[in-house]
C-alpha cells in the first residue's frame, strides 16, 4: 500500500474512531439517565416518608448537584493526558500523552477496587451519574481531536513503526521528521487507536495487533478491487 492509499485508509479510519466515540456518548448518555431514575427514586421514596414527596425530590436533586458540582471540580484532573520529558533535536520536551476510551470508560463508572470499604463504595456509586455525563463533555471534545488529526503526519511516523515492526523511540521520530513539530504529533497519534505508548525509562511507540490486521484487511481489499476482471 502506498504512501497516498495509506493515508485515505487512515482517514476512513480515524470518521470511524469519531463514530465510535459519539456511539459512546449516546450509551453514556442512556445509562446515566437510568442510574439517575434508579437512584433518585430510591432515594426520593425513602425521604418521602419523613419529608414527604416534593421535598424529598428537592433535597435529592440538591444532592445530585452537590455530588455534580464536586466531579466537574475534580474530573479534570483525573481523566486528563499524561506528561512526560523525552529528548528531540531542540532538547528536552514535554509531550503528552491522551488518555484511551477505555480509561474514559473506567472513570465514568468509578473504580471497581475489592478492597473499598462499605463507605467508599457509597460515594463511588453516588458518583456514577455525574461522572458519566461530564464523559460525555470530555469525550465530545476528544472527538473533534481526532477530526484534527493531520493525516499526512501521523501516516509517516505510522508507516515508519510499520516498517521498522519494533519499539520505536520518539527521539527517534524527532530525528527523523526535525520538520515536524514534536508535541503535537505525539498527541495526535496517541488519539490513534492501535497506536500504544510505552513509557518505561523512556517514551516509545508501537503498533497494536488491531492496527496491523486492520491494515492488512484493507491491503486485501485494495489489492482486490485493483485486479483486472
Amino acid at each position: 500500500m502506498n504512501a497516498k492509499s495509506f493515508n485515505a485508509w487512515l482517514e476512513q479510519r480515524t470518521e470511524l474512531q469519531v463514530k465510535l466515540i459519539f456511539g459512546a456518548i449516546a450509551a453514556m448518555v442512556a445509562l446515566g439517565i437510568l442510574i439517575f431514575v434508579i437512584q433518585a427514586g430510591l432515594l426520593t421514596a425513602i425521604l418521602s416518608l419523613s419529608l414527604g414527596w416534593l421535598l424529598g425530590f428537592l433535597v435529592v436533586l440538591a444532592i445530585f448537584a452537590a455530588f455534580s458540582a464536586f466531579v466537574w471540580t475534580q474530573a479534570p484532573q483525573q481523566l486528563c493526558d499524561d506528561l512526560h520529558t523525552t529528548s528531540s533535536i531542540d532538547g528536552d520536551v514535554e509531550i503528552q500523552i491522551a488518555p484511551s476510551l477505555a480509561a474514559a470508560w473506567t472513570f465514568a463508572l468509578g473504580s471497581r477496587d475489592s478492597d473499598q470499604s462499605i463507605p467508599e463504595r457509597i460515594f463511588n456509586l453516588a458518583l456514577v451519574v455525574p461522572r458519566l455525563f461530564w464523559t460525555t463533555t470530555w469525550l465530545k471534545q476528544r472527538a473533534e481531536d481526532v477530526r484534527q488529526t493531520e493525516i499526512e503526519n501521523c501516516g509517516r511516523v505510522l508507516r515508519m513503526l510499520l516498517k521498522k515492526a519494533e519499539r520505536v523511540e520518539v527521539q527517534e521520530i524527532a530525528e527523523k521528521y526535525p520538520d515536524m513539530d514534536l508535541v503535537p504529533l505525539i498527541r495526535q497519534l496517541s488519539l490513534i487507536d492501535g497506536v500504544v505508548f510505552l513509557t518505561k525509562k523512556s517514551v516509545g511507540l508501537t503498533l497494536a495487533n488491531r492496527f496491523k490486521d486492520d491494515l492488512e484487511t484493507a491491503a486485501s481489499a485494495l489489492e482486490t478491487a485493483n485486479q483486472p476482471e
